[in-house]
């Protein structure tokens, strides 16, 4: 058997409470990159889910072709190209959002006459 640093003599370290505390961490929306995720990434999943319901719903990959190229050969891989293309849009769209709405939160000081 193992000692513990902190337990009784012969009491292995798996059976200290100490042992399983972890350090206490910041919730993910206090974080610049959790609040990222929260108010960009996400959105713009949710928009690209429906966005690729809807163009799917009324157009069939293998009825599309761009220049000429058929793009359709794999329903799937048309699927997953358009949501991700969706989503990169919806993203790019929220970000951009997202950096705009930051701005300086207190209104500059104005000085009185």
């Amino acid at each position: 058997m193992t000692q513990s640093h902190a337990g009784a003599p012969g009491q292995p370290a798996g059976d200290d409470p100490e042992f399983y505390q972890e350090e206490p961490t910041t919730p993910i929306g206090e974080r610049p990159a959790g609040r990222l995720m929260m108010q960009v990434l996400w959105p713009a999943f949710l928009v690209a889910i429906l966005a690729e319901g809807v163009v799917f719903s009324m157009v069939d990959p293998h009825e599309l072709t761009i220049v000429g190229i058929h793009l359709g050969d794999n329903r799937e891989a048309a699927y997953t190209v358009g949501f991700l293309i969706f989503w990169a849009l919806s993203a790019l769209s929220s970000g951009l959002t997202y950096i705009l709405s930051r701005g300086d939160r207190q209104p500059p000081a104005t000085s009185k006459p």
